[in-house]
This record gives C-alpha cells, structure tokens and sequence, in this order.
C-alpha cells in the first residue's frame, strides 16, 4: 500500500547480531523475526567485511552491505545489513558492535522497483520477534536519480566497473590520490548507480558494500582503504577502470557506450535496464547482453553481427521487423553473411530456410564481398568453398545462385590474385564448373597462373585436361605475353609453343613447388616428351646431386629416356646421358668410371657432332661438369666415337687438357694396353710422359708408332727401345712391348732388330736380351732365339772354313776382380706368357703382323 506520493510500504524480515553490553560473551543472533541459521547465513557469510578499528569505533561507522542472496540460501532476496555502534562494551571492556539485517522477498522487492537506495532510505515500523518481520515504508528510487549519479560519475566510469561486475570480478573501490571518499549516503548512491548499469535482475546476485574492514569477504562491489588479493582496484571518478577480461563482459561494455554515444540519455538506459526484474543466474553475461540490446534491436544485432557474433532469433526478428530492401547493402551484409555460415553443412535448417525466404538478387555479390572483406587467407578460402557449396542447393531456386557467386569472387579478389588462381582450380575440381572469365585470368596474371599451376601439381589424379585446355586456348589464341610457365606446359603435353620454351620457361614452371621436377619427368615420360629435358636441365642437374632426389631422377630418366633408345635426338640424348653421369658420379662413395651410354650407340657422324655440340655447350661454364663429361668420355672401355667428341671438347676447351690427362693417368696406371689403342695426341702424350710414373709412355707410344709402320724400320724400333732405357734397364711396359713384338715377328726380324740396337748403342749390347730372358713365360721365345743364334753360328763357322780360315772361339769375357760390385740387375716384373706354340690367345703383334716368311715354319721344324 502507498502511504504517501511515491512511497510504497513493504513486509521485512528482520535479525540483530551482537553482544549484550557489558557480558563475557562472543557475537551472536540476539533478535529477529528470521530463523537463527538463516539470518547466520546473511550475516555471518555474506554480510561480514571485518570488525572496525578498536582504537576509533565510531570512525567511518555505520556500513552498508546489500545482498541478492547468500550461500546455501537459493532464493533470491533484496536485503541490507546495516554494522553500528553505540558507545557500549562487553565485558572486558572491548566495543560491542551491532549488524541489523534486513531481508526482502525478490518478488516484492521486483515489483515495486527498490533499489538500495530506496531500501537504505527506508523508514521501518515496529519490530516483532513472532516472524511476521517489520513495515518498512520505501520511496523507490527513480531513473532519472540514478541516471544523475552514473553522470556525476562519468558514464564510460561507471560503465566500466558494471562490467567488471557482470565479467566475476571482484571490485575495490579506493579514494584517489589526495582525496577522501564521500558519505555514507553517497556511497550507497554511487553503488546503486554503477549496478542500475546493469540488468534489475542482475542484483539477484549482486552483493555491494560501503565499507570494507580487514576480514575476508566475497563482496563484488565495495569501497575499501586499499585493494586487497583477488579485487581488481577502481578510483573514484579517477582514470578509466581496465576492460573485462570476458568477452560477452567487453561486448556489453561497448553496447553500453555505443547507446549512450547514440541515444545521448542515461536516463532510457536506466528505465531500460531497471524494467528487466526477471531473476539472471549468477553472472549470465549472455543473457544481460540480449537484455541490454533489447533498447535498439536492429543496431544491436548490426553491431553484432560486425564482431562475428549474433542470435539467430535476433537475426530472425530483425528480418521480420525490417523488409531487405529498406536495409542497406552493409546491413544486410552482414545478416546475410550471418545465415549462410550458419546454413553451410546444414541442410534444411532455420538459417537456411531465412537466406531463402530473404533472398535479393545481391545475395551472391554480398555473400562473395563477406569472402573478400577478410583477405586471402585459409579461411577466407575455407568460407568460400562453404559458400559454393551453399549456391549449388540455392540454384534449384536462384538459377544464378552459384555463376553469381563464383564470378563476383573472381573478379574482386585483386589483392591477391595467387588465393583467386587456387580457387579457380579448387571450383573446376571439386564442382565441376568453369568460366571463360576465370580461365582468362588464371592465363592473363602470373599470380594466379603459378597458384592453380601448384594446385595442379599437388593433384595426386594428375589430370591434365585443365593443363590441356589452357595450353590449347593460349596456342590458338596466341596470347600475347604468353607466362612462361604455359610455354613450358605447353612443351609438356605435346603442343608447340612459338620459339619453343625456354630455360627460363622451365624455371617458371618449376618453382611452383618442390615437386614440380619429378611431376614434370612423370608427365613427360607418359606424353613421350623427352625434349623437356633440355630445358629442365639445370634444375635437374642440381637435383641429380642431391642424395634425396637422384634416385628417383634416375627412375623417371630410365622411363623417359631408356638408355638403348637409338631414336633420341642427339641433343636430347647429351643431356640425358650427362644427367646419368652427374647421378653416378653422386651416388658413389668413391668416384669410378661412368659412361654415355646412349653416345656409344650413335654411330652417324653428323648426330655424333650435334651430341658433341650440345655436351661441349653443358658443360662450357662449369669445371666440375666437364671433369664429370671427360670421366664418363672416357667411360670404363676406350670407344673410338667417345674420343672423338672428347677431341671436340678439348678443341672447344684448352683447360679441359689436364682434366684429359688426370683421366687418362689413373687408365694407363691400372691397364695402358687397353688405352693405348686411342691413338693417342702426341701433345697428351708429351704432358702425360713428364710425370715420374708415365715416364715408359712415350718410349712406349714410339715402339709402337715405329712396329705398325707398313715397313717396319729397325732403327727406329731400336730408338725407341733405347729411348725408353735408363742405365741399362727397361720399363716393364717397354719391355712388353718388345717381347710382343718379337714373339710375333720371324727370327730374322729379332735379329736385325738387335743389329739396330747393337749399332745404336755404345757398350753392352745384349742388355735387352738379357732383359726378355728374366721375364716369366718367355722360355719358349728364348729357345726360339737361342736356336736361330746357333744356327746362325755353324753357317758362320762354314762359311770361316770354305774361305780356308779356321774358327777359334772367342775367349770368354773375364770375371770382375774380386771386391768390385757387381753390375746391378734391372728387375723385371714376370709376364704370364708361355711359348708361342701353347697361346691360345693372338698378340697385338701377331694381329698386325699375321703372315710370316714362308721358309719361318720350315726353320722351326
């Protein structure tokens, strides 16, 4: 009932806590019209703050603590507890404190609009302990009072600390630097006004105090001397209290300022919120922000809606309340952007079933603008297959749903055109769709070129038919500007782009990706392009000597390029087989001889000058390539066509004459036999006799010169042999040479060819012959020799006798005094060699020499 304008009189509960003066006694309940452990509860738990300072009681007394409720009590209330003193003491002198509880039923309390205010300015009748309470007689505080004071304090203050509130944050209100806190009274107004920022029903848990003392206490909201653990420290009207760490908490922070920025009225916001008594769990952010934006429904939802946040229902009712075509294109936006995120991977659902009952003719531009608003990033990508997806069901009926779409992405993603060149591939692949307008950038823009190019790649399918249709449009359009990368694509599936492609093509094309090598090796081997080799060659060069991709490299090389494959052109064929060199040179852990297997198997001249052009121009600007050119020239068997274009190479590259010579060295070292059938240059020969251990090769290389002459001339042979003797010695190679030469040749021939030596030699003469005897395996030419010796001694000896002379034996040489050294003996390596009759196997000397004087077999029978 009213008892005067304005006023309104309400039934309280009632408690005191205290001491009887001037008793030993601790505190406890002394009165009330509640239940003793009911008003414990409130005044125990809830309300206690500490004990005021004994040594000045009355200093800052009376406080004020309100409550929405207390522990273990789930009914909500609207209660105050009011601490005084009145001058008396207990019994050992101590002050004796007082805490009067008064307690509300929400419902009433609710209805009739009491905020603490009001229920601190409330006058109380008389009192009852039989739990009937006690009349409290309220003026309810208005809108425009509490409005006033959020003013005073300045509303973005007060606002700031309401959501700290609504965010579980315990606050302490502190004095500022130099300045004392207001009244009691005042206190009370500021607390009410700071909380009238928040939903009525918000004060069902709220709890604010005037005063906090030493104790501990869960009070959200209290003025205090200094922040204690677990308060987050606010200055009266000084500064700006930190944001919520929540983000509903910051979201209603900004709402509140954003309305009052808009509406220029606290006092609506107030009426607003104080209107909202139903009852809000504890802290229930969400459900205090949807109260709050209730004042401007469509702004809220809008303002939402920007932070990727929103209610579908709000959503909802905002289309019903508001016709699409009177929003505008930034609104509606945004509505539309929110529905289809919620219809994608949903079918049938609310939010799909309000993107088609509200559906403008700008849906899909608007859609594609929410996609490109965000940048090129994952999501964004995300969002836009999402999106797709969502028009291929909205086509049934919006024909132009998905066309729309996709051309409005295209076409206005310029920032990156590398993001819109994988979603032009993505579309084709996963929807099946194309535009001319798409394939028309993906050619036009390197950018987006490169990206669907990397798409394609990782396209574990391999189809080529985009590759194909692309390649063909820019051929037969004759794109002006063609990219490199096409040219080279081109290449790849058979077309023929204008001038080729180039090296620079090739890079172009495999810089997409790490892969892009070994695809374009697979790609070529199934099309039978081996011609992409030539341009791919440097980056395949370096793949070749790393341990990661040569394998695979000499896989794919084998399938594109088979090394017995006679039909490659000869400059296909050189890079090939170098490639083949460079793999098996990194491959080894020790360098061995390597090969060009597809060179030994040309045999025209003119395709063995254009492999020679195309190997000498690989390897012209790199040594270690021509080290690795020259090693595999020379390969593990001397080949005639090999050293032909090793002669072109070393034309071509005057340094290349050493690399020649280390080559050759460690062949003639292991077997010069073999090696000596090149013929080779007398400048080689010159350089490669000037070291120490190939001193025997020209001496070598003379003896046979001279022995292959067509009328072999012994003096020559003999100069040969002497040129190779060093102090009476013979190199073992020499020494072969000889031996060969006279195992194949008639006695007659050996005999002249030591008449040479003899007349060419001053002092000993039959060092040679001393020489062959000690070389394992010549018994049977020794004998051979010996035998004609002796025969030529009895024909001597008759020929002494006819002329009437008699034959004397010359003395024997004699012995070296005793004492003297005797002459030291050239050691001569054995040579697995038995007498001529018993080889099987025709010397080098019997193949030059193969026919013998006709009396040579009579003699030996």
């Amino acid at each position: 009932m009213s008892d005067a304008l304005g006023a309104v009189r309400l039934q309280a509960h009632w408690s005191v806590l205290g001491k009887h003066a001037g008793r030993h006694m601790g505190y406890q309940v002394l009165s009330g019209s509640l239940p003793e452990h009911r008003a414990e509860q409130y005044l125990w738990t809830a309300a206690a703050t500490g004990v005021p300072d004994k040594r000045n009681p009355a200093d800052g007394l009376p406080w004020r603590v309100f409550l929405g409720g207390a522990r273990n009590d789930e009914s909500p209330v609207c209660a105050s507890v009011l601490t005084t003193w009145d001058g008396s003491t207990d019994g050992t002198g101590a002050p004796s404190y007082s805490w009067r509880l008064l307690l509300l039923d929400w419902a009433q309390a609710a209805g009739a609009g009491l905020t603490w205010s009001g229920l601190d300015l409330a006058e109380p009748g008389e009192q009852s302990d039989d739990g009937t309470g006690v009349s409290l007689l309220v003026r309810p505080t208005s809108a425009d009072e509490l409005a006033g004071t959020v003013d005073r304090l300045g509303f973005e203050w007060a606002a700031r600390v309401a959501a700290l509130l609504l965010d579980r944050q315990r606050v302490a209100v502190t004095a500022p630097v130099g300045a004392a806190l207001p009244d009691g009274g005042e206190r009370v107004r500021i607390l009410d006004a700071v909380c009238s920022l928040l939903p009525y029903g918000c004060r069902s848990w709220l709890s604010v105090a005037t005063w906090s003392g030493d104790g501990e206490h869960d009070i959200a909201l209290a003025f205090a001397p200094a922040v204690r653990t677990g308060q987050t420290e606010v200055r009266l009207g000084a500064g700006d209290p930190p944001e919520p760490r929540g983000g509903t908490a910051r979201t209603y922070l900004h709402e509140l300022l954003r309305l009052r920025a808009k509406r220029q009225s606290t006092t609506e916001l107030v009426e607003h919120l104080l209107r909202a008594a139903l009852v809000l769990p504890a802290h229930d952010a969400p459900t205090a922000l949807r109260t709050l934006r209730e004042v401007d429904l469509l702004d809220s939802v809008v303002a939402d809606l920007r932070q990727g946040r929103g209610e579908l229902s709000e959503v909802q009712r905002v289309l019903e309340l508001h016709p699409v075509q009177s929003l505008n294109e930034e609104i509606l936006r945004l509505i539309l952007s929110f529905l289809a995120g919620h219809a994608s991977g949903a079918p049938g659902c609310t939010a799909e079933t309000l993107l088609h009952r509200y559906w403008s003719p700008l849906t899909p531009r608007l859609l594609a603008e929410t996609v490109l608003l965000t940048g090129a990033t994952q999501e964004s990508f995300r969002r836009a297959q999402d999106l797709l997806s969502l028009m291929t069901t909205a086509e049934e009926r919006h024909p132009d749903a998905f066309e729309g779409l996709f051309t409005a992405l295209v076409e206005g993603h310029t920032q990156d055109l590398g993001w819109t060149g994988t979603l032009v591939y993505m579309v084709e692949q996963r929807f099946g769709r194309r535009t001319d307008e798409a394939d028309a950038l993906v050619i036009r823009s390197p950018e987006a070129g490169r990206a669907w190019l990397r798409m394609l790649l990782r396209d574990s399918t391999r189809d080529l038919a985009p590759l194909r249709r692309l390649t063909t449009r820019v051929l037969r359009e004759t794109v002006a500007g063609m990219a490199g990368w096409l040219r080279f694509a081109a290449l790849l599936v058979g077309g023929s782009p204008p001038g080729g492609a180039t090296d620079e093509d090739a890079a172009e094309f495999l810089e997409v990706s790490e892969d892009a090598w070994w695809i374009a090796l697979e790609v070529a081997a199934a099309e039978r392009r081996p011609e992409v080799v030539v341009p791919m060659w440097q980056r395949l060069r370096q793949i070749a000597r790393s341990r990661e991709g040569r394998s695979q490299m000499r896989s794919q090389l084998d399938r594109l390029a088979p090394p017995g494959d006679i039909g490659l052109a000869p400059d296909i064929a050189a890079d090939v087989d170098l490639l083949r060199a460079v793999i098996a040179e990194a491959a080894e852990a020790t360098r061995g001889p390597l090969s060009l297997p597809s060179l030994r198997r040309i045999g025209n001249p003119t395709a063995r000058d254009a492999y020679a052009t195309a190997l000498i121009r690989r390897v012209e600007p790199d040594d270690r390539l021509l080290v690795t050119a020259i090693e595999a020239l020379l390969g593990e068997e001397p080949d005639q066509g090999s050293w032909q274009v090793l002669d072109r190479l070393r034309a071509a590259r005057a340094s290349s004459t050493s690399y020649v010579c280390n080559a050759l060295d460690r062949r003639l070292t292991d077997d010069y036999r073999r090696w000596l059938q090149l013929d080779l240059p007398v400048d080689l020969v010159t350089e490669l006799s000037h070291r120490p251990h190939l001193g025997w090769l020209r001496p070598v290389c003379d003896f046979r010169a001279a022995a292959q002459a067509q009328v072999p001339i012994y003096e020559n042979l003999a100069r040969a042999i002497l040129g190779g003797s060093t102090g009476g010695g013979f190199s073992p190679q020499l020494l072969g040479e000889v031996t060969d030469y006279m195992a194949a040749s008639a006695p007659t021939d050996a005999y002249h060819l030591m008449r040479a030596v003899r007349g060419a030699q001053d002092g000993p003469h039959h060092d040679l012959y001393t020489a062959i005897a000690q070389v394992e395996g010549n018994a049977g030419l020794c004998a051979n020799l010996a035998h004609f010796s002796r025969n030529e001694i009895i024909g001597h000896q008759q020929a002494i006798s006819a002329l009437g002379y008699t034959y004397r034996p010359a003395p024997a040489p004699a012995s070296p005094p005793a004492g003297m050294p005797q002459p030291p003996s050239v050691p001569i390596p054995p040579r697995p060699m038995g007498p001529p009759q018993h080889r099987q196997r025709r010397s080098f000397w019997q193949r030059l020499r193969p026919r013998r004087p006709i009396w040579w077999n009579g003699w030996r029978g």
